[in-house]
């Protein structure tokens, strides 16, 4: 019997028409924030976590850092982005359920009061 190795997934970024769907779907009122969804819209695959800060991702759209942060912040807390990851006190977003319409992702345990490591005594016998 051969066992059929299933190829993984090609990553898949948005079409044209369900960019247009989110653009005409999202309603933002701040030009900022489109900005920035756009951005994470266009800047990875489909629920992968976009790995730049909120300085660089407005360096790249034309925003200062604090504008970009905000807009990070505004478009997490109505579901548009969803929090990947936390790295070094810096967190990393991918694109959220409202805007892919996809079930979402697994949202990252907060370990900041977790042991950085167990420490186990071996005894001889």
């Amino acid at each position: 019997m051969t066992t059929q190795i299933a190829e993984p997934l090609a990553p898949r970024f948005m079409e044209a028409a369900e960019l247009n769907d989110l653009l005409l779907r999202s309603q933002l009122k701040q030009g900022a924030d489109l900005k920035v969804l756009m951005f994470f819209a266009t800047a990875v695959p489909m629920g992968d976590p976009v790995r730049s800060t909120a300085t660089d991702i407005g360096r790249l759209v034309g925003l200062s850092t604090t504008s970009a942060s905000r807009s990070i912040g505004r478009l997490a807390e109505n579901g548009w982005l969803q929090l990947a990851y936390t790295a070094v006190g810096v967190k990393f977003y991918r694109l959220g359920t409202r805007a892919t319409g996809l079930p979402p992702a697994p949202e990252p345990e907060d370990d900041a009061d977790a042991p950085l490591a167990t420490v186990r005594h071996l005894h001889a016998s």
